[in-house]
């Protein structure tokens, strides 16, 4: 299909050469004459009009080659397009960049400016993300090509009742449905080099930028999952409205008070996590996992069973997870620490992988600037990412609070 729209191109392109050398001279002597002939232009404009409409489509073709292609012209394409931007990253737009722009700059450039990353490398990038966001490892996520994304969610499950084969079946209620708009929020970081760095052709430019885009990214998007105010940022699961189990409705997270400010309650520490792991219901617990600072972890470390005196923290064995109560713990320093006398969120219980949902945007832009930091050459790179909670159920926060 693609190719043969190119063919078709380069045919259009052939007979208007053609056409234009034929006439050149005739429209000369016309244009002198102030006798323009009106069909000759008639048929320029008709010909232009078929180039520009035949471009156009295959403007489009392009921007659905990846799914009409075979794996084969796939892994050549992605090649072709990575040789190109580690290019692009060494020179900028005076390498051979030009002479892709003929056959598909749409490809990798996008329309506010800047290189496209190549796929594989973009895979890469969030490769990282998830091994340094602890909220990345728990949470959902989905990638996805617009600017939100729109999930329906049951409040409840729906009704359901028996009925023998002969009977007759009665409507059963529906439940409510909540819609849940997550939009993508712009993320940049603006890691530089100097042009001696570029020029080795033995530094893997690629892993390098890669590296360094992640490491900062990661940084920041994981404290907007936590405590982020959904202002040009996506929503952290810390920044919605809190309110115990009896005055809990959807929308709020229910959390469970310690009793003391900053501290585990004096008389059964025990009691306070134990407390908050059975606040979750039990539909939720499989998947379930705490989230808290390395403040938290150093108190919860100390907590023992008061019947039997056994600790409740287990440490990690051959590659498991550290786990309190049974349940992996994982680390989030974006977390408010846990301090004496200081009220806090900080220890969360929940099935993440219900409770949030991350979307991402496919694309990450780099912007080559070897003029704004002189000496430096600044990549700003560029990518789109949104988090909200969609289900209130499935997660409970541990208040430090009297």
């Amino acid at each position: 299909m693609t190719q043969d729209l190119r063919s078709t191109i380069d045919a259009l392109y052939d007979a208007f050469a053609h056409f234009k050398a034929a006439n050149d001279e005739r429209l000369t002597t016309l244009e002198r004459a102030q006798n323009v002939d009106p069909l000759t232009e008639e048929k320029l404009e008709r010909i232009n009009t078929q180039i520009d409409k035949a471009e156009e489509t295959l403007r489009r073709a392009n921007a659905f080659k990846k799914y009409l292609s075979t794996p084969l012209e796939r892994n050549a394409e992605d090649a072709e397009h990575k040789e190109l931007f580690l290019d692009y990253i060494r020179k900028g737009i005076d390498g051979p960049l030009f002479a892709f722009e003929k056959k598909a700059l749409s490809a990798t450039s996008g329309k506010d400016g800047g290189f496209l990353i190549p796929a594989p490398s973009i895979d890469r990038v969030f490769a990282i993300l998830s091994a340094h966001s602890p909220m990345r490892q728990v949470a959902r996520s989905e990638r996805i090509s617009t600017d939100a994304v729109d999930i329906l969610v049951d409040k409840d499950l729906p009704d359901a009742s028996w009925a023998a084969e002969t009977e007759e079946r009665a409507e059963t209620n529906t439940k409510d449905i909540a819609q849940i708009r997550i939009p993508v929020h712009e993320l940049y970081a603006k890691p530089r080099a100097t042009q001696k760095l570029l020029d080795d052709a033995q530094i893997d430019l690629e892993s390098w930028l890669i590296s360094r885009i992640s490491e900062k990214m990661a940084a920041l998007e994981n404290s907007a999952f936590i405590v982020g105010d959904g202002e040009g940022k996506p929503k952290g699961f810390l920044s919605y409205d809190m309110t115990e189990k009896d005055a809990w409705e959807w929308g709020k997270i229910e959390h469970v008070k310690s009793g003391a400010n900053g501290a585990f309650p004096e008389r059964i520490p025990a009691d306070f996590v134990i407390n908050l792991m059975h606040a979750l219901k039990s539909q939720y617990l499989s998947s379930a996992v705490w989230m808290m600072p390395r403040s938290t972890l150093a108190e919860v470390r100390k907590l023992k069973d008061p019947t039997t005196g056994h600790y409740l923290w287990q440490p990690s064995l051959d590659k498991t997870p550290t786990t309190l109560l049974g349940y992996p713990i994982f680390i989030a320093d974006d977390m408010p620490d846990l301090v004496n006398r200081t009220a806090s969120s900080s220890i969360a219980f929940g099935n993440f992988e219900e409770a949030y949902q991350i979307v991402d945007r496919q694309e990450l832009r780099v912007l080559r600037d070897p003029y704004s930091a002189k000496p430096y050459v600044e990549f700003y790179t560029t990518r789109r990412v949104g988090g909200a909670v969609v289900n209130f159920e499935a997660i409970k926060v541990g208040r430090f609070e009297e």
